[in-house]
């Protein structure tokens, strides 16, 4: 089966080849604007421009007539409007003329596809880096299934934000990348991963600031350690709760050498396989699309919709079968827990690490922030007689805590249970009395809530005791996603019937909305 793969969701026009499952050729085009970002219809105008050159170019150079394709797929979302649609455009052209099949693609799954099909992996976690996204994706029910993804902006378009105000022409993630090699002076910024999640607006905000006051090196320096120390840690984290052993990189940004350079040392550090693909199929490119095309079965119809904020969650992808997740109790993400005693008194004890993958500077000051968080956060919760964690001892040396053991079990162990709903509605409740005393807990997961007939709440090192609105919402949303990822997402209701008691619930759940359709393609 030959199939042609037709790509234009950004400022990349690009056309690839596929032949039963295995890649061709590739030819592709960039728009590059003198100044500032992509403007979308200057990029659209370019794609018009150059997609009856590249066509021909791959066509002839494969040696393949338009009549010998079997298929023609296309990115029909997510992306820029105007670019998307000279894509689709050209797609229905081609398939009016010759007769050809049409198949929608996910640019999103395209990426996948791709770190897929050569990492060769079976079961593998991915994190998918690029301007307008930035997630943290595994096989799920027949599709593929987000664990985490930004809580705002993607990193290449933190990235690319950062470069511009530096003066950098787009693309500027590459020379920022440069540039930050000249850098060295760790600066006192926003680190924010809540669960899978990570945030970069704060971060950028911060540097923004600083630029005229700073050295550029140590600006993009700072942008690079402390964006690609959150992705990995995210990467750790998931690969370490859901007992996960192989991981790939895909996107754009994944082709940046110090993000491997983190990647590599965390997995060399948990003893992790992953794979780097090849530059060539990370960005934008019509092979990725021409491959996913290959695998579907998907079909359009003559009332082709564009779809600019689809996500790769948002339909099937039969081809990738199914896995469930199983989540590991008492195994930490960037912690390593063990269990002990503690002056006769049965305790575990959780030890951070990082310092062997991480920059030295900002791994301790991750480490000692989110000791002294959680010990603050686990005292509030104390004082309402909502939390039962008590804390023996503090190593601020060693970067480790000394907890009580706790009775049960957590209750990502429960999700097969009877009663798990019933549970579920008390950890709502739990989590309204918190959040009426303006507690967030920062990592509010199935894995982070223990039950033995009442509610127990662990490690809240990336919550706070004076909470704002945001980070009352991020807790709900975190919930909602952790559920989701277990095949539970019907139970969040549940969830909410115990919250609702929260005395500003509706005001949590438009922030949860907000926080949902801001993560959207941007």
């Amino acid at each position: 089966m030959l199939v042609l793969g037709i790509e234009s969701t950004a400022h990349t026009a690009s056309v690839g080849l596929v032949e039963d499952g295995e890649i061709r050729g590739v030819k592709s085009d960039s728009y590059r604007p003198l100044t500032g970002g992509i403007n979308p219809r200057d990029a659209a105008e370019h794609h018009r421009k150059v997609f009856p050159d590249l066509l021909l170019s791959l066509l002839d150079e494969k040696e393949v007539g338009i009549s010998d394709l079997d298929k023609i797929a296309f990115s029909i979302g997510p992306g820029l409007g105007p670019s998307l649609k000279v894509g689709v455009e050209l797609a229905k052209y081609l398939s009016i003329r010759y007769s050809k099949v049409l198949v929608p693609v996910n640019h999103g799954v395209g990426h996948l596809e791709i770190a897929r099909k050569m990492s060769k992996f079976e079961n593998p976690l991915f994190l998918y880096v690029s301007g307008g996204n930035t997630q943290l994706v595994t096989i799920g029910e027949y599709r593929y299934s987000v664990l985490g993804e930004t809580l705002d902006i993607g990193v290449g378009n933190f990235l690319d934000k950062i470069a511009r105000d530096l003066e950098i022409p787009f693309p500027g993630a590459p020379v920022l990348e440069k540039l930050a090699k000249g850098g060295e002076k760790v600066l006192d910024c926003p680190y924010t991963v809540r669960g899978m999640d990570v945030s970069y607006s704060g971060l950028y905000t911060s540097l923004k600031r600083r630029i005229g006051k700073e050295r550029r090196e140590d600006i993009a320096f700072n942008a690079q350690e402390y964006a690609f120390t959150a992705l990995a840690e995210i990467v750790e984290r998931g690969m370490a709760h859901f007992g996960l052993t192989e991981f790939s990189i895909t996107g754009g940004v994944a082709r940046n050498r110090r993000l491997r350079e983190l990647l590599s040392g965390m997995a060399k550090m948990r003893g992790y396989r992953y794979y780097f693909p090849d530059d060539t199929y990370l960005s934008d490119n019509g092979a990725m699309i021409a491959l996913a095309g290959y695998m579907s079965d998907l079909k359009a119809d003559e009332n082709i919709m564009l779809q600019q904020m689809d996500r790769v969650d948002s339909r099937e992808s039969r081809w990738i079968g199914r896995r469930k997740l199983h989540p590991r109790a008492m195994v930490g993400g960037e912690s390593v827990i063990e269990r002990s005693s503690f002056e006769g008194i049965e305790c575990v004890i959780k030890r951070r690490r990082g310092g062997e993958y991480r920059n030295p500077e900002i791994n301790m000051n991750i480490n000692n922030s989110r000791i002294k968080r959680e010990i603050r956060v686990l005292h509030a919760m104390d004082s309402i007689s909502v939390g039962r964690s008590v804390v023996l001892y503090v190593d601020m040396l060693s970067s480790s805590i000394y907890l009580k053991m706790l009775p049960g079990r957590v209750m990502s162990q429960m999700i097969s249970e009877p009663n798990f709903d019933e549970v579920l509605r008390l950890v709502g409740d739990r989590v309204a009395q918190l959040h009426d005393r303006g507690i967030s807990h920062g990592d509010l997961s199935l894995g982070n809530v223990m039950f033995d007939g009442g509610i127990s709440f662990i490690d809240p090192s990336m919550g706070d005791q004076n909470a704002e609105i945001e980070q009352l919402g991020v807790d709900v949303h975190l919930m909602k996603e952790s559920l989701t990822s277990l095949g539970k997402s019907k139970s969040f209701n549940s969830f909410l019937e115990g919250y609702s008691k929260c005395t500003r619930f509706d005001e949590v759940m438009e922030k949860v909305k907000e926080i949902e359709d801001r993560r959207r393609y941007t």
